[in-house]
């Protein structure tokens, strides 16, 4: 599928040419003062779009559902770092630069994380106060969430009273293996195996897994966390499977014992109820701090503005 290549060009206005004088430094949102314009609104468009192929670039419900999240975006950017300043809540530079090193620590060399940025189309500056606006978000959020409480034991209770069943332990199987480096070697032991050695003796003697030295018991495996002992759930305890193949070398494993899914008592569930309820009052209280914020805030969109901007797409 072709894509899209961005650039400031790409947006214009139904009806009126958007590099009329002018019209780029249109103020299309104003919160309290802080202003975006049609430039900036339609680079920063420009960019959401950029690693969309020319058809979705130019769908409707695309176009229109990141213009509104941009928007959205720059209201609560706003709001947050007013907030914060009155709050005396502040990101330390070094802590910035920290995280910069961190991430740079990711790539080779300083060269390679410059042409990676030149291929995600943003400038150091552009992307570092990104970076930035992200981390003092996370401050700002934590600073809210300080003043979420406890559920009570009633509280969480009740929550698993309603909620029993979605509250499981999952499936596991208790498995013995022996893993090693080749497929001849593999096929070697799955001989000798057939011919009645016992499968914890020759971990012992083959096996190159850690687990080799306490007989090849792995120990219990929840269903759907490993590819190569997904079969034992489909296993009778006791039978052997085939040679498996992995990224690691080659496994042979039984099925010691198997447990079912089952739910939770309360004491099993208390932990993951109580950060249930936790995570469920922290969303309420952010999105009532955000409504509150947003209700004393002047707040002006040009929403026919924004309506009006169209994609245009050059492919490749």
């Amino acid at each position: 599928m072709a894509k899209l290549i961005v650039a400031l060009s790409i947006l214009a206005l139904a009806g009126c040419s958007f590099t009329k004088p002018g019209m780029t430094q249109k103020v299309v949102l104003d919160v309290n003062g802080h202003q975006m314009t049609a430039q900036a609104f339609a680079q920063e468009l420009a960019y959401r779009l950029k690693d969309q192929d020319a058809l979705s670039a130019k769908d409707p419900k695309t176009v229109n559902s990141m213009k509104a999240k941009i928007a959205q975006e720059f209201i609560v950017q706003v709001l947050s770092e007013e907030w914060a300043k009155d709050h005396q809540i502040i990101l330390k530079a070094e802590d910035l630069d920290a995280q910069i090193k961190t991430i740079q620590k990711n790539y080779p060399d300083d060269l390679a994380f410059q042409q990676a940025l030149a291929e995600e189309g943003i400038t150091f500056k552009a992307w570092r106060e990104r970076l930035e606006n992200s981390m003092l978000q996370k401050l700002i959020v934590n600073k809210i969430l300080e003043a979420v409480k406890e559920p009570t034991p009633a509280e969480m209770q009740a929550y698993f009273n309603d909620h029993s069943k979605e509250l499981t332990v999952h499936e596991v199987a208790q498995i013995r293996q022996i893993l090693v480096a080749t497929e001849s070697d593999a096929k070697a032991i799955d001989e000798q195996l057939k011919h009645g050695k016992h499968m914890a003796d020759l971990a012992k003697k083959y096996s190159i897994s850690p687990e080799g030295t306490n007989g090849g018991m792995v120990g219990w495996m929840e269903k759907g966390i490993s590819d190569v002992f997904e079969p034992a759930f489909h296993m009778k305890v006791g039978q052997r499977s085939p040679v498996v193949k992995s990224a690691f070398g080659y496994h042979i494993f039984e099925l010691v014992a198997r447990k079912p899914s089952r739910s939770k008592t309360f004491a099993e569930a208390k932990d993951d109820i109580k950060r249930i309820l936790m995570e469920k009052s922290g969303q309420s209280l952010y999105l009532a701090w955000l409504e509150e914020q947003t209700r004393k805030a002047r707040v002006f969109k040009d929403q026919a503005f924004i309506d009006a901007l169209q994609v245009e797409t050059k492919v490749q």
